[in-house]
């Protein structure tokens, strides 16, 4: 079912029957000067009762005392939800929201908004911006609406999610860059399909990638727009990350919501980070790499992983791999040590040399992958992506101590108990977390459960309620054998192989990698 077709019609039928105030009584003039709209980078927080995906989520809110007290937790902007029937939002709560926030905060009018006359709506009403959707409006009708808000001197939040929304952005963006209106448009990514209401929270920092390229090509004189990132930021350390990565602004509406005097930790975790003036070049370059190469990519991505010779990285990046995994732990037999920065330096040199003289149409990313940070293997592997040798870190069995700045946490699996830890790494706003086989075998790592490398499925039944949670990176148990079923089967964005192409501990197979990569590209 398309949830958003089902909100739009409707609201059509209201239209008609109730009119662009649904009843209520608007004001027949603004009363309060409009205030411009996240001039810095700063936090939106929402003024929502409920949603189609949450059901009631704050039934007795009250719009005037919940936007003082975001105001008091120092947003610099607010959402209000305006829509009735999915929502249980309305223009009173508009009203009263404009008026608690006064000069403090500038006011969004969020809704599903189809026609014109809405617009004018929402500013007597006492909005200084409008979301405008625009996958539910034709090129010319947004076009239309975002001018009759430039000519009322408020903004426009325009949310994209799809390649067509992107271009009819250019078009208002052109508009805004025309008439001088620079300042009032922002563009808003949201990781909630609004289709079926899933999350994916690498969808709003991919489609900036999409966007860079995109200006990139057409060679606009347009100021690159703010970008906002918008929806599944429910905790301050994802809001931290949404920050670190280079937003403009984060929309967040359940966490707030549910409890408006802890919104202060969320405003100050982003707004910390997002206004940072400096920052160490590896830090959270791993993300943006990641979301180009999801761009680029068709099938799966593929990491080979637990190589230690140089000729088999060679090898793997000329077959294809997207990734190549170098594991820094003292009990895996597959383990870099501290002494071997020269052989990984030389490796990146090779590929280096092979992307340009056209051997390989891509740079793998190259992972150190560690189960203990503090350990001397676990230095080794962070002082490698200090000096740029290594691109980023697999946490592996140690999620508590994953740092987003750099990588990824991995994590093992062996019954449902284990899922708690994927939710929790989910709720710090990690985009991506790779799921593996727990190790229970006696014989590899002395039985030590934070190794991979098992030669063991993951239980199918873990791995489709994994799947159901977030974009599946999968690993455990994958050869040349099994490849081509487990994508079938799970549709994983990403495989990670490791021992099941190995002729011993460390040492690849090349006919075995040969055909995986063959299996995959089929």
């Amino acid at each position: 079912m398309d949830i958003l077709k089902e909100i739009c019609d409707k609201r059509r039928s209201q239209i008609e029957i109730k009119g662009f105030s649904f009843g209520h009584k608007i004001p027949e003039e603004r009363k309060k000067p409009v205030v411009p709209f996240l001039p810095k980078a700063g936090t939106i927080l929402e003024i929502k009762r409920a949603s189609p995906s949450k059901g009631m989520i704050s039934a007795d809110l009250n719009a005037a005392k919940t936007a003082k007290a975001y105001v008091k937790a120092g947003t610099m902007a607010i959402s209000c939800l305006t829509e009735e029937n999915y929502f249980h939002g309305n223009l009173l709560d508009l009203q009263a929201a404009a008026k608690a926030a006064g000069k403090k905060a500038s006011l969004l009018r969020k809704d599903f908004l189809l026609e014109e006359e809405e617009i004018e709506v929402a500013y007597k009403c006492g909005a200084d911006a409008v979301l405008l959707i625009a996958r539910i409006l034709e090129q010319e009708k947004l076009i239309s609406m975002a001018h009759k808000a430039f000519s009322l001197g408020i903004s426009v939040l325009l949310e994209i999610r799809e390649d067509s929304d992107i271009e009819k952005a250019f078009y208002v963006l052109s508009l805004a860059h025309k008439i001088n209106c620079d300042d009032k448009i922002v563009l808003g990514i949201n990781s909630r399909d609004l289709k079926n209401f899933t999350i994916d929270l690498l969808i709003p920092l991919k489609l900036k990638e999409r966007i860079k390229k995109i200006y990139k090509e057409k060679g606009q004189e347009l100021p690159f727009p703010r970008i906002i990132s918008e929806s599944g930021v429910t905790t301050p350390q994802a809001a931290a990350f949404v920050g670190n990565i280079g937003f403009h602004s984060v929309l967040i509406g359940e966490a707030a919501a549910k409890n408006p005097k802890e919104a202060k930790k969320l405003v100050q975790a982003f707004t910390k980070n997002a206004r940072k003036t400096s920052r160490l070049d590896y830090e959270y370059k791993f993300w943006n790499k990641i979301a180009a190469m999801l761009e680029e990519k068709k099938g799966p991505l593929v990491k080979i992983c637990g190589l230690k010779k140089e000729e088999d990285a060679v090898a793997a990046a000329l077959l294809g791999a997207d990734i190549l995994g170098f594991i820094f732990a003292e009990k895996s037999a597959r383990s870099n040590s501290t002494d071997d920065l020269e052989k990984i330096k030389k490796i990146r040199v090779d590929l280096e040399n092979m992307l340009s003289s056209g051997k390989i149409k891509k740079f793998p990313l190259m992972i150190g992958v560690i189960v203990d940070p503090s350990s001397p293997c676990g230095n080794a592997a962070y002082e490698f992506c200090y000096q740029g040798i290594l691109d980023g870190i697999q946490y592996h069995a140690c999620p508590e101590k994953a740092d987003g700045a750099l990588g990824y946490p991995a994590i093992p699996l062996a019954d449902d108990n284990d899922l708690a830890l994927l939710k929790e790494s989910l709720s710090k706003g990690f985009p991506r977390i790779l799921i593996d086989a727990k190790n229970i075998n006696q014989d590899n790592a002395n039985g030590d459960c934070r190794y991979g490398g098992t030669g063991k499925n993951i239980p199918a039944q873990l791995v489709e309620k994994v799947s159901k949670q977030c974009p599946l990176w999968l690993s455990g148990g994958i050869s040349e054998k099994n490849v081509k079923e487990m994508i079938k089967r799970f549709n994983p964005e990403l495989v990670d192989v490791c021992s099941g192409i190995e002729s011993e501990p460390g040492v690849k197979d090349l006919e075995k990698m040969k055909t995986l990569f063959m299996e995959i590209n089929k």
